[in-house]
């Protein structure tokens, strides 16, 4: 088993250095085991800044070496976790919206991935991403998402067949969507028959407000934990044999189909 820490946080738009304080302050308000998984939510540095003229240059940093990036590197070696957590980097001349992984003892990223679903607001401003990234965690294969990505199910899928076993989505979600959202992330877990870390901030941006509702899934669709709308650390313990004894008492993937095989008609 391995325990895993989902930061929900009311994020200080574009100051970084509070929103750095207040994820110390809640991990160790929740006090953190090391050894775990430690999952921030999108742009936590920032707030969500995936619009044109919202900070977007003001919040860029480049993904190893930016101030956000060597927050994530201290994190790591502090609590002996990993530490997974994003913000604005660029490929070339484009910005992207980024999720870097950092271990304990090491000095580099073990994990990058660029969000492959853009919102509509940061489209015009943002490239997608190109690529499934996954990363070992205890006796786990990760893949990390963002947000928007929730609501495409082919790129879990693809996650999947890149033998992911936990999916984690971090978000700036909105209240008016909580619903979705919470539904999305249970589908995910059902379909996948894998675990899913679903974090989520709260409180508001100069755009909207922000509900949280942060919750740990099981492969079954089970609620493991879950935080309402408040400021805090979700915690769970996360169990591989759950997993692989569900897959194989119940074993749906093996029937599964590549969703392209099947020819289009017309009536």
């Amino acid at each position: 088993m391995a325990r895993v820490y989902l930061v929900q946080m009311d994020i200080v738009w574009c100051e970084k250095t509070q929103n750095f304080d207040t994820v110390r302050r809640l991990l160790i308000k929740q006090g953190v085991e090391k050894g775990g998984l430690i999952v921030l939510p999108e742009m936590f540095a920032t707030g969500f800044v995936g619009r044109p003229k919202s900070g977007i240059e003001e919040s860029f940093d480049h993904a190893e070496s930016g101030a956000t990036a060597r927050f994530l590197h201290q994190l790591a070696q502090e609590t002996g976790c990993l530490v997974q957590g994003g913000g604005i980097t660029k490929k070339g001349d484009k910005y992207r919206n980024h999720i870097s992984v950092y271990a304990p003892g090491k000095n580099h990223t073990i994990c990058s991935y660029d969000k492959i679903y853009p919102f509509h607001t940061e489209q015009k401003c943002f490239e997608a991403g190109d690529f499934i990234s996954t990363y070992a965690f205890s006796d786990f294969t990760v893949a990390p998402f963002i947000c928007y990505d929730l609501r495409f199910p082919e790129v879990f899928r693809a996650a999947l067949n890149a033998n992911a076993e936990l999916f984690t989505v971090a978000a700036s979600w909105p209240t008016t969507r909580s619903n979705h959202w919470k539904t999305l992330l249970t589908a995910r877990a059902i379909e996948n028959q894998c675990f899913v870390l679903g974090v989520n901030r709260v409180g508001k941006d100069p755009y909207t407000n922000y509900a949280g509702d942060s919750l740990i899934i099981s492969p079954t669709g089970e609620v493991l934990a879950s935080l309402g709308s408040k400021e805090g650390v979700l915690s769970a313990e996360v169990d591989i044999k759950i997993l692989t004894e569900l897959r194989e008492i119940f074993p749906v993937l093996k029937d599964a189909k590549p969703f392209y095989t099947f020819p289009s008609t017309k009536q």
